[in-house]
Parts: structure tokens; sequence; C-alpha cells
């Protein structure tokens, strides 16, 4: 069932390149989704008779690298496709199916060469949900890599070319590729030296690595390469200026690819990974926690002084994703989890923000935020769209992001691994963020009359509005969704804490 979910995206790649058209795309894009509704309810069934001792169930595998005996498939390198959900991995699964699928359906997505278009689509959500769902770490790692081939061609294609675009083009897969080199090597060394010390074949297994852990030293710098590829994907300070260069000259629609979907590769793998550095992490945590804080103000500060949306937008996603650096330094039940609920909810409001402000600069020609306002009158429907969003962005009760923002916030609170003055940064944060999106819609929607433009047409209202009643039903109905999730976070932090201070 799982393998299903992976393949279709896969499996479209040459439908599309025999007839790309929008139907088709459209067409894959549901029954993605529909698949993935599908493993939701799988999951209910199984999970509360498998999850709490293996951290994942519905597994997929197939052996990868060995030879056949008459015993079977043997190897001395126990690589394997072994694919499982948790309950953070299939919300966010879900997610970005849905995301997919709006995607799809925006009427003004710029596919000025469908056919190569299309296949880079489709490869590129197919790769990212091999990299969601996979639990061995060279397996992650190809999905972690394949997904910038077609993104680095997105980038390339899908707005004017022109130097801006070759820019930020380069600039995404050389800092991608940078972080995420490092990881490669560790992955390597750690299983030859999970080989080494404890007599076990070469395994790159996540659960080997969970079962036969590194010694203290090695987990420090072993987990500090993958943290250093997580660092770059969610694209934090001071690794972040691929993200300002791909929101200042790509279209905002394809922003979404990697704002509302790519980014959460990072977080999530960290999640994943963590419960298998616990001494690792304890050394790590204290600084990353800081940098995290001092990403997530300044960002936001960043964003209060910007005059053009693009860098307003570019900004807020680089101080909202630090937030969920803070809930994995944090290193508590709710601080985690709370990191693995703004993945899902940031998504979903990161696409439904990006498209929001496409479809205005659509209409109006510009970014410049001096130049616009009053456009509530001749906009109503993208006022209601926009306000909501950046309600939801701001962490308002009763919409998505407030639990996540209160879990990270009570996490940092009670941290054995981060200091005092983290807590208060990510307190403050919260006035930042408010700070920096409300004079914004005050200045664009509702002061002086400077543009008039049309309204959204229907076509693109309703896309919106799924992503938006998202936003509300997620905000106000919270508890199956973090349920499933701290049924996957919670052993992990338990397994740390009593590892390194003996704490059950």
């Amino acid at each position: 069932m799982i393998a299903w979910w992976i393949a279709i995206p896969l499996l479209g790649v040459p439908l599309v390149a025999l007839w790309p058209n929008r139907m088709l795309w459209r067409i894959l894009a549901l029954l993605q989704l529909g698949v993935g509704l599908w493993m939701v309810s799988a999951y209910q069934v199984r999970a509360p008779l498998e999850v709490t001792y293996n951290l994942a169930t519905l597994f997929f595998s197939a052996p990868w690298w060995g030879f056949p005996t008459p015993q079977g498939w043997s190897s001395r390198y126990q690589i394997q496709l072994l694919f499982g959900t948790d309950g953070l991995a299939l919300w966010v699964g879900l997610a970005i199916s849905l995301v997919y699928l709006v995607l799809s359906l925006w009427p003004s997505f710029p596919l000025r060469q469908p056919r190569y278009q299309l296949v880079a689509l489709q490869s590129l959500v197919g790769f990212t949900l091999w990299t969601v769902f996979s639990y061995d770490l060279l397996t992650f790692y190809v999905g972690f890599e394949a997904v910038l081939i077609p993104m680095y061609y997105l980038i390339l294609t899908l707005g004017p070319t022109g130097e801006g675009a070759r820019k930020a083009a380069l600039e995404f897969l050389l800092y991608t590729l940078v972080g995420s080199v490092p990881m490669l090597a560790g992955i390597l060394y750690g299983a030859s030296e999970i080989s080494r010390l404890h007599g076990v074949p070469f395994s790159t297994n996540l659960y080997s690595w969970l079962k036969y852990p590194l010694p203290p030293e090695t987990q420090v710098w072993v987990y500090g390469s993958f943290v250093l590829a997580f660092w770059v994907k969610l694209g934090l300070f001071p690794l972040h200026g691929w993200v300002t260069s791909l929101y200042q000259h790509v279209p905002l629609e394809g922003v979404v690819l990697s704002s509302a979907i790519l980014t959460k590769l990072g977080g999530l793998g960290w999640i994943r990974i963590v419960g298998a550095f616990p001494h690792g992490h304890f050394t790590w945590a204290p600084y990353l926690g800081g940098m995290a804080v001092f990403s997530l103000l300044g960002a936001g500060l960043a964003a209060y002084f910007q005059k053009n949306l693009r860098a307003w937008l570019a900004y807020g996603t680089i101080s909202h994703l630090s937030l969920v650096a803070v809930g994995i330094s944090a290193t508590t039940a709710p601080g985690i989890s709370g990191a693995g609920w703004f993945l899902v909810s940031h998504a979903l409001i990161a696409a439904a923000h990006l498209l929001v402000v496409a479809a205005l600069l659509e209409r109006t020609g510009t970014a410049d935020i001096a130049a616009l306002g009053g456009l509530a009158r001749p906009m109503p429907q993208l006022t209601a769209l926009w306000v909501l969003v950046a309600l939801a962005a701001v962490g308002l009760p009763g919409l998505a992001q407030f639990p996540a923002e209160l879990l990270v916030l009570t996490g940092s609170y009670s941290s054995l691994t981060l200091q005092r003055i983290v807590f208060v940064g990510t307190l403050a944060s919260l006035v930042v963020s408010a700070a920096y999106t409300l004079p914004v819609l005050r200045r664009v929607l509702f002061g002086p009359e400077r543009q008039t433009a049309t309204d959204l047409a229907p076509a693109e209202s309703l896309p919106l509005w799924a992503l938006g009643l998202g936003l509300i039903g997620t905000g106000l109905i919270t508890a199956p969704f973090l349920v499933e999730i701290q049924r996957s976070t919670t052993p992990v932090v338990q397994a740390i804490l009593f590892q390194v201070l003996g704490i059950r």
C-alpha cells in the first residue's frame, strides 16, 4: 500500500511525457491524494498495535544490494528499499499530496514547457514521498538528493529566462549539495563503525542504528553532518541565501514546491534520525537552539523592514521554519511533537500564502508594498483568504499553527538542553510575527486605494478555500492529528533522555 503512494507519481512520469496536459496531471494528483487517504484509514487500524514497538508500520521492503543464495537474498551489506509510515510521516505526506493537488488545479501555474515540466513535477513529488517514508538511511539520502534535479530544472524554466533564474537555480543546487554531501559521509562512516564495533553486517537501516548506537564521541560529528543537511534544507540562518534568491527570481507558484514541500524533508528527516544520536544531540542542542532563536527573531525583524512582498514572504518563511529547529532542540515530547505538527500546518499555510500573493502580483503587476493599497473593496475573496492565512501564520487560536507554537513554547520552557533565554526569544517571536504580518495587510488591503484589480476567479478561489478549510479544521480538531504524531515522537524523546540522563 505504501509503495503505491510513492509509485503513483513516479509511474505518472511516462504518462505525462506521452500526454502532457493539465487534466492528466490533475487526475494523477487526485489519485495520489486518494491513496494517501486510504493509507490513513489503514494506519488507524495498524498503528495502535505496531507503532508503539516499531515507531512505524505498513512497511514495504525489498533488497537493494546483495546476492541470491540457497537460503535467500544475502549480503554483507544490509541496504534495502525500506519504506514505512509513522504518525508524522503520514500527515506530512497527506499535506504534500493536498498541496500538489491544489497546484495542479491552479489555472495560472506557468507550464511553459508542459512535457518536460510535468515530468519534473511528477518526479519531484514522487521522490519527495520516497524520502518521507524511507527508513533506510541510504534510501533516504537517494530521495533527498534526487529531488534536486527536477527542482533545479523547474527553477530555470517556470519563470522568464535570465540571469536571476540561473542564479537562483545555481544557489539552490550548491547550497543543498554542499549541505548534504557530508551527510552521505556520515551515513557510510556510521554504518562501517557500527559493523566494526558490534560485529554486525554493514547496515544503513535506521533500526540497526537505533539498536547499535555509535560511541558518544562519534555521534557528535556524525549527527552534525545530518543536521547540516537538514538546516540547509529548512533554509535557516546563516544558510538561507538560496531562499531569498528563490523568492526573488522564481514565480511564487514555483516557490510553493520548495517552501511547502521540499523544506518538510529537512524537519521530518531530523526528527526521524535524532533518536539514533542521543549523546550527539545533547551536545549540539544548546547551540542549535540558540542559532534557531537568532534565525527566528533576525528573519522576523528583517521581514518587518521589507518593502517588497516577495522579500517579505521569504524572510517570514525563514522565521517560521526556525520554530521547527527550536522544537527539536528542546528535546522534550511537547517540543518535538510541536515541531512535527508545525511541518504539517506550515505546508498548508505556505502554499495558500504564496498562491494568494501570486494572484495579487499577477493582477497588479507590482510587488512593491508602497504601490499597493485599498484592495479589499475590489477583491473581497482574496482579502478574506489572505486575512485567514495571515492569522493562521501568526498563530491565532483555532487555526492550524496555534497548537504547534504552543507545544514548541511548552517544550522550550521545560527543556533540559536549552537555556531559558531560548524560551523568552521564542515567546518574543510571536509578537514579532504579528508585527511584520499585520501592518502589510493593513497597507495593501485596507490602506488608501492606489490600484484596482479583479477578484479571484472560481478556479482560483476553490483550491485556496480547500487549503483554508484545512487550516480551520486542523486548528479546531487537533487531537486526532497530534495523537498520531505523539505516538511516534514521544518514545524517541524518552529513549534519548534515558540513554543520556537515565530518566525514564
